[in-house]
């Protein structure tokens, strides 16, 4: 059988470009980063979403907190802080995407927000976000992921090079250009009752020569059981999944 694929290209957020394959089955993703800086006096880790996606903030997060918004050249930037002042954070607002960095309290001083401002740079385009040290001599830029998700599946995707130290002691199978890791999902007694001896009850873990690619299937908690498509769906997955990823 031949399994048609969908081919996604995203930029993470060091700028490195990840390729996706995957089947058409899968349908469309909804893309996430991830990201952490640090330099001298600087520490900070950072989440990407496509546009909207932290549209709970004023409404869920901060109820009645303070709120307030800068212009920037290509995108804005928003403060919320909880009413309590206990909670805060920072979102660079794009055409297409958003970045968010938490603090562990109040909002900074505006001199404080002004140098990390200062101290990152946000590029926004239809295919991602980047948000990089701007004297990368002086500061480390590490742990980026792509993440992409629906309501079937997630995926999550990072540099060989940095994430060779995350896989398993033990050789793992043969699939195409990629060693294939099925590692137990950690589950409560009664998911576990209800998902096993099916694909749900893991995850996998590939490794090829740019990238390490974790795919993991969701399931509705409330299902009783699986029907054969769940798992042929499973497989089609595993056989057509290929990550490149170009530093």
């Amino acid at each position: 059988m031949t399994i048609m694929l969908s081919r996604f290209t995203r930029a993470a957020a060091d700028a490195a470009r990840l390729t996706i394959e995957l089947p058409d089955s899968v349908g469309a993703l909804e893309w996430h980063g991830l990201t952490k800086m640090a330099g001298p006096g600087f520490a900070h880790a950072f989440t990407l979403v496509q546009k909207g996606g932290n549209s709970a903030l004023p409404t869920h997060i901060f109820p009645g907190g303070r709120v307030e918004t800068f212009r920037r050249h290509g995108y804005d930037l928003t403060l919320y802080e909880s009413i309590d002042r206990t909670n805060s954070c920072l979102v660079w607002v794009g055409p297409y995407n958003e970045a968010k960095t938490w603090f562990a309290g109040p909002a900074p001083r505006r001199s404080v927000l002004n140098a990390l401002v200062a101290a990152v740079e946000f590029t926004d385009s239809p295919e991602g976000a980047t948000l990089r040290p701007r004297v990368r001599a002086a500061t480390q830029q590490f742990a980026t992921k792509v993440i992409g998700r629906n309501d079937r599946l997630i995926v999550m995707a990072g540099d060989a090079r940095a994430a060779r130290e995350t896989l398993p002691e033990f050789q793992g199978a043969r699939r195409g250009d990629a060693e294939v890791w099925k590692i137990p999902l950690d589950l409560d007694p009664e998911q576990k009752a209800r998902v096993g001896g099916t694909p749900y009850e893991h995850k996998y873990i590939y490794a090829n020569s740019t990238a390490v690619f974790t795919v993991q299937f969701t399931f509705d908690p409330e299902a009783g059981s699986f029907r054969a498509a769940d798992e042929g769906f499973v497989e089609d997955v595993l056989a057509g999944f290929k990550v490149e990823w170009a530093a």
